[in-house]
């Protein structure tokens, strides 16, 4: 009786672990190359070769978006953020590396540092998925180094 009882309940463990692994409770979930955890696309940056690079570099309209800056990649001024398409200007450090906002257009879209030395794109998709044609040409004015205002950062 003791064996029976015994393996009714690693068959409950088993059921009960499976539900969690093949529901995606509480995890994240990889949708084509866009990563998203409980409605938020997460997206990685890192600056290599002087560009930005965002992984994924595709996003999809009109869910919130999280980026997550590796400072340790991120010298000099490409600390300073700026995504003109989105009216977004932030300066980054160790202890606040997180940009967050919602994509209400789809296109492909600039992503600078305030001096526009640093620079990448990123895809924004429509809402069933598909790609838009536009293309921003906004890019930041050049000539100040840090968007607060509290000196240069070009020197790391």
């Amino acid at each position: 009786m003791k064996n029976k009882t015994a393996l009714v309940g690693i068959g409950i463990m088993i059921v009960i672990a499976s539900v969690f692994l093949f529901t995606n409770f509480g995890s994240s979930a990889i949708t084509g190359d866009i990563i998203t955890n409980q409605d938020v696309q997460i997206v990685k940056l890192s600056v290599e070769g002087g560009n930005y690079v965002l992984s994924p570099s595709t996003i999809k309209k009109d869910i919130p978006v999280r980026i997550e800056a590796d400072m340790a990649k991120m010298p000099g001024c490409s600390k300073s953020i700026v995504i003109s398409a989105f009216n977004i200007r932030k300066s980054l450090s160790q202890g606040d590396n997180i940009i967050e906002f919602t994509p209400d257009k789809a296109g492909t879209f600039n992503i600078a540092c305030s001096m526009n030395m640093y620079r990448g794109v990123f895809t924004v998709l429509e809402n069933d998925g598909s790609e838009s044609a536009y293309v921003d040409q906004q890019l930041p004015q050049g000539g100040s180094c840090g968007i607060s205002g509290g000196g240069c950062c070009c020197g790391g």
